[in-house]
């Protein structure tokens, strides 16, 4: 067994590696973050068995490499690692919300390495930091790989059989769309929660917070997101997120319609459909 090298060491990236750690996938965990005292967290936590800052040294020892940092900075990562990876056998992968930026961003500057596979688990936490990390946070969840022609194969293989082990349902799509239909499922949803939280927070009659019962604190618990991180999101997959939500809008108005006009028999009938189309999902 060779060694694991988390660049990020969050709530994804110490997940990953807590997962790796119980599933004994690799002989030591290394560790690298922008911000060295959460890299000292994570160590500290036992996520990690060391902080490393020489990424030369670290990638040259890895037999694998888990970028997980901002979807902006995935490709910068990937280039200023490139020299390391060399003809050694090790095999990079990410956690990025998006794919086509990332892709985008490394084919401005020459190919996409072989040893690179794109990757993105649907899972996360309100909460954030190494003292969120959560080895079960993938078990259970679907896990994205998005390879591109230049990638090999047993590297997409490898990659496949890491998130495995965390207990996650591995699928392979294109980069298209997997973009478009987490701009659906996640992005959107978490756009509308942060919107709606906005409009909860304006002066009402009474105060929200007294009033509020568990269909509304389900309903925005994903408005409680970090905002930044959210932004570089929704900037990233920026063109899929608008057409869903320009879609979104026209779906939305036909409520507004049936309300105006008090169409209640067609407003059930609304309802419904949409009653049914949660039951089928649940049952995916």
């Amino acid at each position: 067994m060779g060694r694991l090298l988390v660049i990020g060491t969050g709530l994804i990236g110490g997940s990953f590696a807590l997962a790796m750690r119980n599933a004994g996938c690799f002989a030591g965990i290394d560790g690298h973050d922008s911000d060295h005292m959460v890299a000292e967290t994570a160590r500290r936590l036992g996520l990690i068995d060391s902080v490393v800052t020489d990424l030369r040294g670290a990638v040259e020892a890895a037999e694998a490499v888990l970028i997980a940092v901002p979807t902006s900075a995935i490709a910068t990562v990937v280039r200023q690692i490139e020299s390391f990876v060399g003809r050694r056998t090790v095999t990079v992968f990410d956690t990025g919300s998006t794919k086509a930026s990332v892709i985008e961003a490394l084919r401005r500057r020459g190919a996409v390495p072989p040893w690179f596979v794109p990757s993105h688990p649907m899972a996360g936490s309100e909460r954030q930091g190494p003292e969120a990390a959560d080895a079960e946070l993938f078990r259970g969840r679907r896990v994205f790989v998005t390879p591109q022609p230049e990638t090999a194969r047993a590297a997409v293989e490898q990659v496949r059989r890491w998130w495995a082990a965390t207990g996650a349902d591995v699928v392979e799509t294109s980069v298209q769309i997997h973009d478009e239909m987490v701009a659906l499922t996640s992005h959107l949803p978490h756009l509308i929660a942060f919107a709606f939280m906005n409009w909860v927070a304006r002066p009402h009659g009474g105060d929200a917070a007294l009033f509020a019962g568990p269909g509304l604190l389900d309903f925005t618990r994903i408005a409680g997101s970090d905002a930044s991180m959210w932004r570089g999101i929704i900037a990233e997959n920026h063109s899929a997120v608008l057409s869903q939500y320009d879609g979104w809008t026209e779906v939305f108005a036909t409520v507004g319609t049936l309300l105006r006009e008090s169409r209640f028999d067609e407003l059930e009938t609304f309802l419904a459909a949409a009653q049914d189309a949660r039951a089928r999902l649940s049952d995916a």
